[in-house]
């Protein structure tokens, strides 16, 4: 179950599911979904009280701002920069990381809670010479130097057109880099190209062109290096940038800037160049800057700047600092609300399938289900039922238009039937008897009364998942499979964000402040493995330096570096590279989006997992020495099922390396169990959980399936449902059929019902479903202590399922 489990006792969990009287207890929440408990899903950004929120005295919109996905150059979440400029009271905020989009799904996500305008835009690194060594990558990855080569250019996207632009620009330097992190632009005419006028170009930081310029050849090099930017982007779509500063120098160099901004007709903005939200994160943000150059805060000191205070700012202060030059804190809020756009006009669709000629995705696949059923279903007893099935699916297919993912994911199960590698759909898909007749899954899901709407519900409007294993030692014929087919600027693996955990955050912190490497060691190995820790609870135990612990704490779940999901791959009818930049991983031939899934699914993009299993390689290489020996050949959903001499090893516990019941809770079990049959040893797996069984818990299934309890059932309507159970739901389908039995629920409401069971954020959804399920169950003559027993009975489930 994870090591977060709900808050409830497993001896209440065993009492309810029993149906024993009613015991105090209290609300419980599972995620609903089929994901392992362990699993670290993203939950939705949830608005916070931000306490005094200054009043808008001076209009202003930031239009520079770098988040933690600048990647140790950035101390501040994107939700903690919106969260400070709503309380700052900035009209409008724009994020500005290095050389990607990482971060604006979560930006855009905060700024929607608050109302905030949003801008996307990205600071690009130009005339970085291609990496040869590792050393020379590891520098033009940004890391292991102190001042990271390259010339800034800071493009903001002034629409969602532009945004694609600069996302398709983005991912080709990427992908022309060859190497993780390392983009090649090819120079200032590509990208004015690019823009086509849907940029608009800030002169940027002391790395920008025109500041490089004036610091090496004068007011004539500024001169000329503006100039170029001008005649290439446009008058309209270039401003001079003046970077709030409190060096000696600063004022002089901003009255040079403005005067050639005066001379080229062109407008003059004031920006903070933020690095953090608010001046707290500045020691962090100090210390990753020596993390990033791989070296002690005493050895970088000479290159970090003379003054502190890269972070938002209101508009008051702004206007205050730049008084001199009155309209560059007006025109940054003229341009901050020009260059304002949802992050949700980007949504992307499926890619069209390719069909044959006289067919459309649905009329093809209506012919390949067909003729997948004639077979898969030709001469069983419930081969009428289940083309009738197939028609009701189908229609709900047709009705939410996803018939291109059905194809596409059909598609990748022929290549891997054709090409010999053992493939299933697993997960709800196993509910679909349309995936069955494509070979897609295994199960048959009209023999096992499975509810489609466990799989797919009108009601939801969102794409199915269908997660596809794979023999692993084979998946990669298979990744490499989908690059081909639809082409690297079409089709792209997830990311996953690899964050800081407590180890590495004190390591990295340690090193900064110049602990030696063993002090580093130490420390970090006295940390108790986890997702969290404060001072509280391991300072004490750990020794660590109150300034470590701090700075440690400040630095946990801030994004370290990208690695690559497990096998979620996206692709979507336009290139995806106009979505969301791809860029190298570490492992040859993979390419990553800069997105990880939780930030794909929030923007709309359809995710398809092709999952690598160990086990299906061992039972392909049994299938082999069958047919090499034997003769006989067999596919997955085609092996024997009710072998006795099978179960007999089962009910004996001789199981060691058998996979799903190898496990001491399982082996224990199985003896007491006895299956007889794959139904049997269906309910062994699903029953078995460690909490139970190590805390000495017994399950009521197992006792009424050795006779010494009674099978009841609290009303006449539930023995349907929980009959082949024993009257113990076992399985999620239960929880929606027990809703269908008891108060005529329809598939789709009862799917609605487990959805909101299972989600901590839906009081009012749940509120919602309880009153349906009460009103009828009353209509039904379920009321009372009944309805109340039903009612928790799901409940709890719900949290376990």
């Amino acid at each position: 179950m994870g090591f977060n489990n709900p808050e409830i006792p497993w001896h209440e969990l065993e009492r309810r599911l029993s149906g024993r009287p009613q015991a105090p207890w209290r609300q419980v929440a599972g995620d609903g979904g089929d994901s392992p408990a362990w699993s670290r899903k993203r939950s939705s950004y949830q608005p916070s009280d931000l306490g005094e929120r200054a009043q808008p005295q001076v209009p202003y919109g930031e239009l520079h701002a770098h988040s933690s996905f600048s990647f140790l150059d950035g101390a501040s979440a994107p939700e903690e920069l919106a969260e400070e400029a709503v309380r700052l009271g900035l009209e409008s905020l724009t994020l500005t990381d290095h050389d990607g989009v990482y971060g604006v799904v979560r930006f855009a996500e905060a700024a929607q809670a608050y109302g905030l305008a949003t801008g996307f835009g990205a600071e690009l690194a130009l005339d970085v010479e291609l990496p040869k060594t590792k050393a020379e990558r590891d520098v033009a990855a940004r890391v292991g130097s102190p001042d990271p080569p390259g010339t800034h250019l800071l493009a903001l996207a002034r629409d969602p057109a532009g945004y694609a632009r600069l996302s398709r620009v983005i991912g080709t330097a990427h992908l022309r880099g060859g190497a993780k992190g390392r983009p090649i632009y090819d120079g200032l005419d590509e990208l004015a190209d690019a823009a086509d006028g849907h940029w608009l170009i800030l002169t940027g930081c002391r790395k920008g062109a025109v500041r490089r310029a004036l610091d090496r050849d004068g007011v004539d090099g500024a001169r000329q290096a503006l100039a170029g930017l001008v005649d290439r982007f446009g008058r309209d779509n270039v401003a001079v940038e003046l970077t709030y500063e409190l060096e000696p120098l600063a004022d002089e160099r901003y009255e040079v800037l403005a005067a050639l901004a005066f001379e080229l007709h062109l407008d003059v903005v004031a920006t903070t160049g933020a690095h953090y939200h608010g001046p707290p994160r500045r020691a962090l943000a100090t210390a990753l800057a020596a993390v990033r150059a791989r070296t002690s805060l005493d050895e970088i000191d000479g290159w970090l700047p003379a003054w502190a205070g890269q972070h938002l700012r209101s508009g008051a202060e702004m206007a205050q600092r730049f008084a001199r030059w009155p309209t560059a804190v007006p025109n940054a809020a003229r341009l901050a609300k020009e260059i304002a756009f949802s992050l949700s006009l980007i949504a992307p669709d499926l890619p069209p399938f390719p069909c044959p000629d006289g067919h459309d995705e649905m009329s093809y696949l209506r012919e390949l289900t067909y003729r997948g059923a004639a077979e898969r279903f030709a001469g069983k007893p419930h081969e009428a039922r289940a083309y009738e099935i197939i028609e009701h699916e189908l229609q709900i297919i047709e009705e939410l238009n996803f018939p291109g993912y059905f194809l596409v994911v059909w598609e990748i199960a022929t290549f891997c039937r054709d090409s010999g590698i053992l493939c299933q759909g697993r997960g709800s898909a196993a509910n679909s008897a349309v995936c069955y007749a494509l070979k897609i899954t295994a199960v048959d899901a009209v023999f096992h009364d499975l509810m489609f709407e466990r799989f797919l519900a009108p009601e939801r409007g969102e794409p199915p998942d269908i997660d596809i294993d794979i023999e692993s030692d084979r998946r990669e014929e298979v990744i490499q499979h989908v690059y081909e087919m639809h082409g690297r600027e079409h089709a792209a693996q997830v990311a996953n964000v690899i964050t800081y955990r407590p180890k590495s955050a004190v390591r990295d912190v340690a090193k900064a402040l110049g602990y030696s490497v063993g002090q580093q060691d130490a420390w970090s190995k006295e940390i108790e493995r986890g997702y969290y820790w404060s001072a509280e609870t391991e300072a004490d135990v750990a020794g660590v330096p109150p300034k470590v612990v701090e700075l440690a704490e400040e630095l946990q779940n801030a994004p370290r570096h990208l690695g690559i999901h497990s096998g979620g791959m996206v692709m979507c009818d336009r290139p995806v590279i106009e979505v969301c930049p791809v860029e190298w991983g570490r492992m040859p031939g993979r390419t990553v989006l800069q997105w990880d899934k939780d930030d794909c699914a929030e923007i709309g993009l359809v995710k398809f997992d092709l999952l690598g299993l160990g086990m299906l390689s061992a039972i392909q290489y049994c299938f082999e020495l069958i047919t090499e020996h034997h003769g006989v050949t067999y596919e997955l959903a085609t092996i024997p099922q009710e072998a006795p001499c099978v179960y007999d090893m089962l009910c004996a516990a001789d199981s060691v390396g058998v996979f799903q019941v190898e496990s001491r809770a399982q082996m224990a079990t199985l003896p007491r169990l006895r299956p007889r049959n794959f139904y049997d040893l269906a309910c062994e797996v699903a029953l078995i959980r460690p909490g139970p069984i190590q805390g000495d818990s017994v399950h009521p299934y197992i006792r009424r399936r050795n006779g010494d309890e009674a099978i009841t059932y609290l009303h006449p309507r539930l023995e349907k449902p929980l009959k082949r159970t024993l009257g113990i739901p076992l399985f999620q389908e239960q929880l929606m059929q027990i809703a269908v039995a008891v108060a005529d629920f329809s598939p789709s409401e009862a799917d609605q019902l487990r959805r909101a069971m299972g989600s901590k954020r839906s009081r009012d959804r749940i509120e919602a479903m309880r009153i349906r399920l009460y009103d009828g169950m009353a209509a039904n003559g379920i009321t009372g202590a009944t309805a109340d027993s039903i009612y928790e009975k799901i409940q709890a489930f719900a949290a376990f399922g």
